[in-house]
């Protein structure tokens, strides 16, 4: 984590500029009956965005979109922009149907940048399924979100290495940052994290100690985080996987963190800590059905 604001803006400026309209430009709005709808849409290749759904029962008045890709994953020297807003009291579920697999390399990157804004008492969900990282691969995601007074907003950051070949290949890296900021621009938290393909498939203990699928989901703006954080800590990890939460500065939120052996195991801490940031936050677990 970088503590000191000069440093984690330098980082910010330095992260590549993707300039022009996103490919994906999403915002929600709730309507005078208190239910959400995807006011404004703007999406082009390689992204299609879903029809706007209302079907998660413990919440109907949530709006759930999810964006699939159409060119069959991430490609060396793509560049990728996307940004989601969630209007004043509004509810948004974004997610992916699949994973994206991010494809073999010639030395270059993929570089995907999104953009979230909540707004005063707003929920967004951003949960996309994991990145499947083919080897020679280098991914470089940065998540930037704007968070207003009241405002939620959950997002999941996952991937998972694989050889197609089924030998052990590994990707070459994958370099990854989140930052929160409040609505006037301050700063209130900032990670970077990059890992090599070969340091992570030796799994060393300091590193990964062999588990293979990590998944970070980071809890923003949440109300009352020591009770989530409790409940969070006391969650069950099968035996042979780890999982640990920890506190963000400047009351930020939180981040839960999983490792696991395979996507399976993975997938299942990575929802059960959804679930218990929803029912913390709303009184009720998601009832959307499992990818």
């Amino acid at each position: 984590m970088i503590a000191e604001p000069a440093l984690a803006d330098a980082a910010h400026r330095a992260a590549p500029d993707m300039g022009g309209r996103p490919c994906v430009d999403l915002a929600f709005a709730r309507d005078a009956a208190g239910r959400t709808y995807l006011g404004r849409q703007y999406v082009s290749y390689p992204v299609h965005v879903g029809r706007a759904l209302h079907v998660d029962g413990s919440a109907p008045d949530l709006c759930v979109v999810y964006l699939q890709s159409v060119s069959g994953g991430l490609f060396e020297h793509e560049r990728l922009a996307g940004r989601i807003e969630v209007g004043q009291g509004a509810r948004a579920h974004v997610a992916t149907p699949a994973s994206t697999i991010v494809h073999a390399m010639q030395g270059g990157s993929a570089v995907q940048r999104m953009r979230l804004v909540a707004q005063p008492g707003a929920l967004l969900e951003y949960l996309p399924a994991p990145l499947i990282l083919f080897p020679g691969s280098h991914m470089v995601s940065d998540t930037e979100v704007t968070l207003a007074e009241g405002a939620l907003v959950v997002v999941a950051d996952s991937f998972l290495p694989h050889d197609p070949k089924g030998g052990q290949g590994c990707f070459a890296r994958i370099e990854s940052a989140m930052t929160v900021r409040d609505a006037q621009g301050q700063l209130l938290a900032r990670e970077c994290m990059r890992i090599d393909g070969a340091g992570w498939l030796a799994g060393g203990a300091g590193a990964n100690a062999g588990l293979r699928m990590h998944g970070s989901l980071w809890l923003l703006g949440s109300p009352a985080e020591g009770e989530l954080l409790q409940a969070l800590r006391a969650l069950p990890v099968p035996a042979g996987e780890l999982a640990g939460a920890s506190l963000l500065p400047n009351g930020a939120g939180i981040v839960f963190r999983a490792l696991a052996g395979d996507a399976v195991g993975l997938d299942r801490l990575m929802h059960a800590a959804w679930s218990a940031a929803r029912t913390h936050h709303t009184g009720s677990a998601p009832a959307l059905r499992r990818r």
